[in-house]
């Protein structure tokens, strides 16, 4: 992906030239960089800000992050392919996170040869008054550390975040939780990056050619539609044209999907969370699993001209009991027999 990591004399002299501009802004026009980009490489690690908390959340309503944001890019194989997962919606701390599903789907990622995994949002289930007898842990840095301890490892891993559960800490407590999630995942070990709030432009650039399209990693809002293409149809019909991606990942609605909507190859990208007391009032089904992604690229033009989706679905409750404990969410996914009526 685009970024690399500052060598230690990199964010010394970073950190020595906020300290003496006294903000972000001025210190990266003096080295040269996108003040976004010294923000996002280096908040992590110093306190940037006016009020010197390393971790705090912007003082207005959070913008998107491909607006103004730091630029991510991965880049083809060279036979002008992308192969990736698309899984979110894990919800960690929840007592219905289905672990074993995020295991197996990082597993055929892995198996398959992916690039990465493509997280689009609510990897911890938050707090609110109609969640909270759900929860295994309760507060922002036990969640994390539920999320840290059983992630998968192997694959690399970039996530944005949405205004709910994660963003729930936003609103409350006023924290940047994308920049200390990556700050809780990288410190126990994991290959993780904070794509930002909502919505994330990724390059896909050709290894052959230079030439490029964009990705979107999203995590809309509102609540499920009758229908499971209605929502994400009419987001990509929102689109102004010339700012349509060539493909769309979209998560939060807990459901697996593929669709060509106006030429965006449009997917959504399940979820690793059984159907909660809240969905099942609400009449809300839970789409479990995720989607192993081939992109093939023109090489003259940048466009993808084909979307080779692998919808991987679970169907499966049986783990709850079978001597495994109720609240057993680890190991092999257990296969439900299916009954021909």
């Amino acid at each position: 992906m685009g970024q690399k990591p500052l060598t230690p004399e990199q964010i010394k002299e970073a950190y020595d030239a906020v300290k003496k501009h006294g903000n972000v802004n001025a210190a990266a026009r003096v080295l040269g960089l996108p003040a976004a980009t010294l923000q996002s490489r280096l908040k992590h690690k110093y306190p940037l800000d006016v009020d010197e908390q390393p971790f705090s959340a912007p003082k207005e309503t959070p913008v998107a992050s491909y607006v103004g944001g730091p630029v991510f890019e991965i880049v083809s194989r060279k036979d002008n392919t992308f192969l990736f997962g698309a899984a979110g919606d894990l919800h960690a701390a929840s007592k219905y996170t289905r672990w074993d599903v995020r295991e197996d789907l990082y597993r055929r990622f892995i198996d398959a040869g992916a690039q990465c995994n493509f997280d689009t949002g609510n990897w911890i289930d938050g707090e609110a008054p109609f969640n909270k007898y759900d929860l295994e842990a309760h507060g922002l840095t036990p969640q994390l550390k539920v999320l840290a301890k059983n992630h998968p490892r192997g694959l690399p891993t970039y996530s944005v975040w949405g205004a709910d559960h994660e963003g729930w800490y936003v609103n409350r407590e006023g924290i940047d939780v994308g920049a200390y999630a990556e700050h809780v995942m990288r410190e126990a070990g994991h290959d993780w990056t904070d794509l930002g709030f909502m919505e994330a432009h990724i390059i896909l650039r050709n290894a052959n050619s230079g030439k490029k399209q964009t990705l979107a990693v999203v995590h809309p809002g509102g609540g499920s539609a009758y229908a499971l293409s209605y929502t994400v149809q009419k987001i990509v019909e929102s689109y102004e044209g010339g700012e349509k991606p060539a493909v769309g990942l979209y998560g939060h609605y807990h459901k697996l999907l593929a669709a060509n909507v106006r030429n965006v190859w449009t997917l959504q990208t399940g979820c690793q969370q059984d159907q909660t007391p809240f969905m099942r009032q609400k009449k809300i089904e839970a789409h479990i699993g995720g989607i192993l992604v081939r992109l093939r690229q023109d090489p003259r033009t940048g466009a993808i001209e084909s979307c080779t989706p692998e919808l991987i679905r679970y169907f499966n409750r049986e783990y709850y009991v079978a001597g495994t404990g109720r609240w057993s969410r680890h190991g092999s996914v257990r296969k439900l027999r299916r009954i021909a009526a």
